[in-house]
């Protein structure tokens, strides 16, 4: 009994919107009470994963990792995941990524110049994934990227595909626990793409409630079309990450770690 442990994949995210349609396909099936956060095992029994909401934010992410990696117990016994992966929506920094396309992380950095490799898949089979895996440097900032200059910016002093507001924290503690992880993003935002500063203060907050938005509507009513583009956007987003996801825990899930 000592020697059991769980080891079940853990796939994070930091909305509830950008884990739905993943959801939809992995149905959760048993809640992780223990866990501080929104976790529930997902899928069918010989794929089953852990899939964690964290909030947006290196700050929330930190906190669920100090949960998840100090081997927390489910109906007692350990849970130490063979893998993590993070996932979510990303900017794009380059012309070439559109809404919907998908970036598989090869490198993670910061603004302070730190970065770290991603460990997994140590190779991907080939073929032809539906949909196509770009991969490339995966840049984590404090705040949302709202103008075309400020994403360029970014693009020529970091090197960077896609830009997000997690990664870097999770790259650095998977780093440091020693256990493989990736990091897949689904482009949200193109770099053409500039958001009003209303929206960049909703979206910077996490959460975004409806009273909230409401209340940035009936403050600018101008808006909404900005709003429906980026529900529409994010949506895409969201399916295709999680088409995503489904084929690569199918495809090159190290099962025998």
């Amino acid at each position: 009994m000592e020697n059991l442990r769980l080891d079940d994949p853990c796939v994070l995210f930091a909305l509830r919107r950008e884990r739905g349609p993943f959801c939809r396909e992995f149905r959760p099936q048993q809640t992780f009470s223990a866990s501080p956060v929104w976790a529930r095992f997902c899928g069918p029994a010989w794929l089953s994963v852990l899939v964690v909401e964290t909030g947006i934010g290196q700050v929330n992410v930190a906190r669920t990792l100090d949960w998840l990696l100090a081997r927390p117990k489910f109906d007692g016994v350990p849970y130490e995941p063979k893998l993590l992966i993070f996932a979510g929506f990303a900017g794009s920094l380059t012309e070439a990524l559109r809404v919907g396309d998908i970036v598989l992380a090869d490198e993670v950095s910061d603004e302070h110049g730190h970065s770290w490799r991603t460990t997994w898949p140590e190779t991907l089979p080939e073929g032809a994934w539906k949909p196509p895996l770009h991969c490339g440097r995966l840049l984590t900032v404090d705040r949302l990227s709202a103008t075309p200059d400020q994403k360029r910016r970014l693009r020529e002093q970091h090197q960077a595909v896609a830009v997000d507001m997690e990664s870097a924290i999770f790259a650095a503690r998977c780093t440091e626990a020693g256990v493989p992880f990736a990091c897949v993003r689904a482009i949200s935002d193109e770099t053409g793409t500039t958001l009003a500063p209303e929206l960049v203060s909703l979206l910077d907050r996490g959460g975004v409630s409806l009273w909230r938005v409401l209340l940035a509507l009936a403050r600018r009513p101008s808006l909404l079309p900005e709003l429906m583009r980026l529900a529409r956007d994010t949506q895409q987003a969201s399916i295709q990450l999680g088409k995503a996801l489904g084929e690569l825990l199918t495809l090159t899930l190290p099962w025998d770690l």
